[in-house]
């Protein structure tokens, strides 16, 4: 059984039915910034463990740190999960503690659980027996976390520090041995975990953050994040090559497929009569959009069309047949130039 501990903050406040009540923001599933958080139905699972578990302080009602013994001064009576994140509400017993309450002089507290079961949240290990589950090579070297799958809550308490998630762990002990171990290498102070384990059964907060460990973090987090930014502008540099070299054979297709229009419409248009000068035709041709071509082919053919019916003879001109041919014409250029010739 692993005890983890993370700090929280005062919800609400309240006096109601002679009784003393404050609702504290507990936790809740993100990860927080030493890579650690508990699961959605672990959480769930967990909720009302908190029930009856007491609220305390240190000795003389000092806050700045947990005790092995703490003073209990309310106990939990409720709980509520409204979405991610879990609120507790507490009877405060004591009349001290609640006034330093009501007056602000406390806010935070440090909600303290027992994990039953943890894994990486990469390749899903089980980390519950490791006695460093933060060495694992996922959550040392990548951006994994270590997931608490099952806890209890213990118990709170008030103390002077951070709000939740700056904590971490303040050890994990094996159910066999009951053997206390600093779970987060970048706190260690000299490295030697047996002296860090000896300051945490003495009672002490834990040792202090190491500051070449903690600029070395902020070094690799740099460095990571520089990365990711040379990895995006490289993705977004080939994505626009390949935007702009399917534009150029778009472009090149779509040439293609006008000329092939332009030849179509010209022969169409030189077949029906309509093209004196093929060359010059060409060129105009090449001005009009795709619908304006199949427009003129589409009436090019007609006149095709009618010829093929109505051959014309020297007596076309006094045959129906004839007059039907001189009125397609005529009828294809008034759509297309806005009048006709009378005969």
């Amino acid at each position: 059984m692993n005890q983890l501990k993370f700090y929280t903050a005062v919800h609400s406040v309240e006096t109601c039915d002679e009784k003393r009540k404050a609702t504290f923001y507990l936790m809740n599933t993100t990860v927080n910034r030493n890579k650690w958080g508990v699961t959605e139905k672990a959480l769930e699972e967990a909720l009302t463990t908190i029930i009856g578990k007491p609220l305390g302080c240190g000795p003389e009602y000092e806050t700045d740190r947990h005790y092995p013994n703490p003073l209990r001064v309310g106990s939990f009576t409720d709980t509520q999960k409204p979405d991610s994140y879990a609120l507790g509400t507490a009877e405060i017993t004591d009349g001290k503690a609640w006034t330093h309450l009501t007056t602000g002089t406390w806010s935070p507290i440090s909600v303290v659980i027992h994990s039953y079961k943890e894994s990486c949240s990469h390749c899903y290990k089980d980390l519950t027996h490791e006695d460093d589950p933060f060495s694992h090579h996922c959550i040392r070297e990548g951006d994994a976390h270590l997931q608490v799958e099952s806890f209890v809550f213990d118990r709170a308490d008030f103390i002077d520090v951070p709000a939740y998630p700056q904590a971490g762990f303040i050890n994990q002990a094996t159910a066999h041995t009951q053997i206390p171990l600093q779970l987060l290498a970048q706190l260690y102070t000299d490295g030697n975990p047996s002296q860090s384990t000896q300051r945490q059964a003495a009672g002490s907060p834990g040792p202090d953050p190491n500051p070449m460990e903690e600029e070395r973090r902020k070094q690799l987090e740099t460095q990571k994040l520089q990365e990711r930014i040379t990895q995006l502008e490289q993705q977004l540099t080939q994505e626009t090559k390949t935007k702009e070299e399917a534009e150029e054979k778009l472009g090149q297709l779509n040439a293609a497929l006008h000329a092939e229009n332009v030849e179509a419409t010209l022969q169409a248009r030189a077949e029906a009569g309509l093209a004196k000068d093929p060359d010059a035709e060409r060129e105009r041709l090449k001005e009009y959009s795709e619908e304006f071509l199949a427009q003129l082919k589409a009436d090019a053919e007609k006149i095709i069309e009618a010829q093929s019916r109505h051959p014309e003879t020297p007596k076309a001109k006094n045959t129906p047949g004839g007059t039907d041919l001189k009125a397609a014409i005529e009828d294809t250029r008034e759509r297309l130039f806005g009048y006709r010739r009378e005969t």
